[in-house]
């Protein structure tokens, strides 16, 4: 620990606030990871099987039951609120779906886009840092014994190197674990659309052979 802070502190005030930077991209990470990996494990498509069964027997109440069951996902809490409309016009459930769409995704996607600001801010943090590091070097060309000058630019380089090498580790590691990420994010996205897709159509589908049989 004590060596983290003496590295640290050979590189000047600018180290310490990009080790502010990294250890709030770290936590956005292992937020993200937790919720994308491990709070929300649900098959989608074995969701849309379970509502879907239910549509097709007019079982309405058991199906929202169902999502009410898994209300903190994004994707029981769309189903549920179109479900809710299923006895309405098409249009109702259109609505019903894109504004609840519009309510939960937003949530689902929440800190993940933070992740490549916090790496161009390490960038920029360490950019600072390394200026700063080569006005102290080149400062010391004015000191008059040749000892103070060779120490002086020492520390300075020394300053600009640490503050560049971490800097761009930092967006390293925010480029990285954005990738990895939203692909995950982008992969639960798409199945959820799918799963959704499947129910509204089912429930207007239904509604339509139902409105046909009245009309017969």
């Amino acid at each position: 620990m004590w060596e983290v802070f003496n590295t640290l502190s050979q590189g000047g005030f600018m180290m310490f606030v990009n080790l502010g930077v990294s250890i709030a991209a770290v936590a956005i990470v292992l937020m993200r990871i937790y919720y994308l990996w491990f709070k929300h494990r649900m098959s989608a498509s074995a969701f849309a099987d379970n509502i879907v069964a239910n549509v097709d027997q007019g079982n309405y109440a058991n199906a929202i039951q169902t999502c009410a069951q898994r209300s903190s996902h994004p994707l029981a809490s769309i189903t549920k609120d179109v479900l809710m409309r299923a006895d309405r016009s098409d249009k109702e459930i259109e609505r019903a779906y894109e504004a609840a769409a519009a309510r939960e995704l937003p949530r689902f996607k929440r800190f993940t886009s933070f992740l490549p600001q916090a790496g161009n801010l390490g960038t920029l943090i360490g950019l600072l840092g390394t200026i700063h590091g080569l006005i102290e070097a080149f400062g010391g060309a004015q000191a008059e014994d040749a000892a103070e000058r060779q120490a002086v630019l020492a520390k300075g380089i020394t300053v600009a190197f640490y503050n560049t090498f971490f800097g761009l580790a930092i967006a390293v590691f925010c480029a990285i674990t954005y990738i990895i990420l939203n692909g995950r994010q982008s992969l639960l996205l798409e199945a959820m659309e799918v799963a959704l897709n499947r129910v509204r159509d089912r429930i207007m589908e239904r509604n339509k052979a139902m409105r046909a049989a009245r009309a017969g």
